[in-house]
């Protein structure tokens, strides 16, 4: 599988197709978001499991202005909303093979980073 990267931010700069700013965007961030679920949806493939029900242990580095260290056990389906934070974010989303991570930067926070393991269910 070739390596793929995704970036999904929450603050878009929204333009008309002539270039001019404009306060409607038309799905930016839904279309970035799109593009991680199906990178996700590849990480899954490439893990042999369908996504449902699956759960996830996250551990990260570097978080917030702290610059923390900590892991936590989540379901497959909230991967994106555990990763967002409350202000402007980016998090660029890798899989590389069978490998997921992510790095998020905002303004408290530059290279926060994040690694991705299956936890089989008991």
């Amino acid at each position: 599988m070739e390596k793929q990267i995704f970036e999904l931010t929450n603050s878009c700069t929204c333009a008309n197709e002539d270039g001019s700013y404009t306060d409607d965007c038309f799905g930016c961030y839904e279309d970035d978001k799109s593009n991680v679920e199906y990178l996700l949806r590849d990480w899954a493939t490439a893990n042999n499991f369908d996504g449902d029900n699956q759960l996830v242990r996250i551990e990260g580095r570097g978080m917030t202005w702290q610059n923390r260290d900590g892991s936590t056990v989540i379901e497959y389906e909230s991967i994106i909303d555990t990763l967002q934070i409350n202000g402007d974010y980016r998090l660029t989303f890798t899989l590389d093979g069978e490998n997921l991570t992510v790095s998020r930067g905002s303004h408290d926070e530059y290279g926060a980073f994040f690694k991705f393991t299956i936890v089989p269910r008991p």
